[in-house]
């Protein structure tokens, strides 16, 4: 297996592993903040549940502090990231 192949397939695991990382911390934000939230539906972890509470974690952040939270922008960028960095390494053993 190409070294190359192998590098790219670490960037983007790492990159999942943040974004998840970062879903935890908006998700135990929002309950800090009484909000009702949860990234699991009957015991199993459900990562699209996350782009629902994205807006509320939105709102929420520009309601107490005047401004979106880091991790808003940062979630974005970590995901947009992870589906290049995948792509590109779909590309590389097609």
């Amino acid at each position: 297996m190409n070294t190359s192949v192998i590098i790219v397939g670490v960037i983007t695991l790492v990159l999942i592993w943040f974004n998840l990382w970062i879903s935890i911390k908006i998700i135990n934000y929002l309950k800090s903040q009484n909000q009702d939230v949860s990234l699991f539906n009957g015991g199993f972890f459900v990562k699209g549940k996350i782009f629902k509470y994205l807006p509320l974690y939105k709102k929420v952040t520009l309601e107490a502090e005047g401004k979106v939270g880091p991790l808003y922008n940062t979630f974005y960028l970590t995901f947009i990231l992870f589906i290049f960095s995948l792509g590109i390494g779909i590309i590389m053993v097609v």
